[in-house]
């Protein structure tokens, strides 16, 4: 009996060994399958962190030539500006000129029989000046809001695709 035992000891040893070896390759397999999920994993963090930065680059240039169109229009629309507020000064200056030339042509009678500062004709030259000018001052604040306003846009449009 001592001998069956003593083979039964070593059997079990043997058997209990095998199942160690066939855990031990188990849990080497489980590590490596772990490993390359880790790999998998990290290669695809790399690709979307690249998307995104690839993407983060397209819209700040989208936005940046957006914003470069809009100072080239305003510098446009300084440039211009001069030239409108001369045509407007020489408008203004042609019908104060007129207006001065029709109160040489008029009448003696009527013009002795007005009160100083009763210039009807001098009120509406200044009248039509000042309208004038507030109408060239809003034209521009309306430019320089339409030009902001297309670039706002354009930005919106080129950053939601």
């Amino acid at each position: 009996m001592t001998w069956a035992l003593a083979n039964w000891k070593l059997l079990l040893v043997g058997v209990l060994l095998a199942l160690l070896g066939l855990q031990t390759v188990r849990v080497s397999e489980l590590q490596q399958a772990a490993a390359e999920r880790r790999a998998v994993d990290a290669e695809s963090q790399r690709l979307a962190e690249r998307a995104q930065r690839t993407e983060e680059q397209r819209r700040t240039a989208a936005v940046t030539k957006e914003a470069d169109s809009a100072q080239t229009q305003t510098a446009a629309l300084d440039a211009s500006l001069p030239a409108a507020r001369a045509a407007s000064d020489g408008v203004r200056s042609a019908a104060t000129s007129a207006a001065g030339r029709a109160r040489a042509n008029s009448c003696p009678a009527t013009a002795s029989a007005r009160q100083p500062g009763d210039d009807p004709l001098g009120l509406l030259v200044d009248v039509l000046g000042r309208a004038d000018q507030r109408a060239g001052e809003l034209a521009e604040y309306a430019d320089r809001l339409r030009i902001a306003g297309i670039a706002c846009e354009r930005s919106y449009d080129a950053l939601t695709k």
